[in-house]
């Protein structure tokens, strides 16, 4: 039990270097995506402003909804203290904590981009720089969810190991 533990601890760590450099390489390389766009249009000025805002609250809204599914998945694991976690689901729980973990980050890439972009003063938001860590940070946290909720499905469906089959005879 213990080398089983010992295990799936190095496991998770092992994923968690992977995720990281991986991570680091693509938030590298969008970085490094240059601010391209067509050519400006005066009279989409005025939308733009709110287009920024509209930007804003969507990273905001999944960040939120990230810390939120991590405070859920913090409360349900430690609310049944007696109620031991085998491997086999436990495992769902960590991959979407990283996933939400990971959309947080991309959440964080994301408003930082959109600063440079409004400093900067490009007219749209339709920019490769952009838009990939927005798709990485919703990507994310549709698999965190998704995790957390194979995770729930598998918990509520388990059958104690102490409790009786209600068909067997008590003779």
């Amino acid at each position: 039990m213990k080398n089983r533990r010992v295990v799936f601890f190095l496991g998770f760590c092992a994923a968690c270097v992977v995720i990281l450099f991986a991570m680091r390489a693509l938030t590298n390389y969008i970085n490094g995506l240059p601010f391209t766009f067509t050519a400006w249009d005066p009279e989409a000025a005025a939308g733009l402003s709110k287009a920024f805002d509209a930007y804003s609250a969507v990273t905001n809204l999944f960040t939120t909804l990230g810390t939120g599914l991590l405070t859920a998945m913090g409360l349900f694991l430690t609310s049944n203290r007696k109620q031991r976690y085998d491997g086999g689901p436990l495992w769902l729980a960590f991959a979407s904590a990283l996933c939400v973990c990971v959309s947080i980050y991309w959440g964080y890439i994301s408003s930082q981009n959109v600063e440079w972009a409004i400093e900067g003063g490009y007219p749209s938001l339709d920019i490769p720089k952009l838009q990939w860590p927005k798709r990485m940070q919703g990507c994310s946290i549709l698999a965190g969810v998704f995790f957390f909720a194979i995770f729930l499905i598998l918990d509520f469906t388990k059958e104690d190991s102490h409790e009786r089959p209600a068909h067997v005879d008590k003779a």
